[in-house]
């Protein structure tokens, strides 16, 4: 069996997306590798895109995920002053805007956050693939 070509780009932006706060769904043809957005905006998905067992349903990664990738990217740094910092900013009222402003002022990880931050994304996709049992080629 030939790898599924999968947009690693928008797999990832289909597991990160918030689709219960805008009453959406992400699938993907095991078939063809392309993904599907289906909401009320979207006019030419698939009539059976829900039925047919051809679409995966892509649920979309939990915050608490992506909040335990933030806390082990803060891990990482560990006893610092910047490590104080970002663990100050989860610890607050809206964590994932107060670690996002709160890198603002360490322009020189902002660049290692990214990389952290994709590396776990690429893993989780991966993971997601290989529990459904797809061979993919990631494009």
């Amino acid at each position: 069996m030939a790898a599924l070509k999968i947009n690693r780009k928008d797999f990832i932006l289909a597991l990160t997306s918030n689709a219960e706060d805008w009453d959406e769904a992400w699938f993907l043809d095991k078939e063809t590798g392309e993904l599907w957005l289906n909401n009320d905006g979207v006019d030419e998905v698939p009539d059976d895109l829900e039925d047919n067992p051809r679409y995966l349903p892509i649920e979309a990664m939990a915050s608490r995920d992506a909040f335990q990738i933030m806390e082990d990217f803060v891990d990482e740094l560990g006893d610092s002053p910047e490590a104080e910092a970002l663990q100050a900013a989860l610890n607050g009222r809206k964590p994932f805007r107060g670690f996002k402003d709160a890198l603002l002022d360490y322009p020189e990880l902002r660049g290692s956050w990214f990389a952290f931050e994709e590396t776990r994304l690429n893993r989780l996709a991966q993971e997601w693939c290989d529990e459904q049992g797809l061979a993919v080629a990631w494009i």
